[in-house]
Parts: structure tokens; C-alpha cells; sequence
């Protein structure tokens, strides 16, 4: 399964989230350059972690979606692919 695979609004909203948080990081470097506060640049830096965790989720759940319908169909394979990827996204 691959991104691919998923709706187009689905992606679009995907990738808007990505280029924030890209704007994000591109920030916290130049409140480093720039000498900002020890106390601004974490909450920064917790914002732009939270931002990950969020899109990191739509994802997990877009694919559990596919996976849902690939089980009803009767693929015997994703419930252990479903395990895996749980696993890794919990660690």
C-alpha cells in the first residue's frame, strides 16, 4: 500500500500539512540564527512536533481505512501488516 493509494484530497491535505511544518522548522533555524529565547524555541519546536504527530495520524488512519477494506475483501495478509505498522507508530 502506498500513498498513492489514497484519496487526492486526502494527499493535498497531507502535503499542505507537510509544507507547514517545513515552514515550522525553517523558522526554529532562524530563531537559532537569530538568538531568540531557549523558552520561545521550544514551544516552537513543541508546535512543530505536535504538527508531525497530528499528520502522522491522518496517515495511520487513511491506511487503516484501505486495510479495513483490503480485510473485507478477504486479504489474510493485513491484519499482521496492520501490526507491524501499529508497532512502529507506537514506539
Amino acid at each position: 500500500m502506498s500513498t498513492t493509494d489514497l484519496d487526492k484530497g486526502v494527499v493535498e491535505n497531507i502535503l499542505r500539512r507537510l509544507r507547514r511544518i517545513e515552514g515550522q522548522v525553517r523558522g526554529l533555524q532562524k530563531m537559532i540564527e537569530n538568538g531568540r529565547s531557549c523558552e520561545e524555541v521550544l514551544t516552537q519546536m513543541t508546535a512543530t512536533r505536535k504538527a508531525m504527530e497530528s499528520t502522522s495520524a491522518l496517515i495511520l488512519q487513511e491506511f487503516l481505512t484501505l486495510c479495513a477494506a483490503d480485510i473485507a475483501r478477504g486479504d489474510e495478509k493485513k491484519p499482521a501488516q496492520i501490526a507491524t505498522v501499529l508497532r512502529r507508530f507506537t514506539l
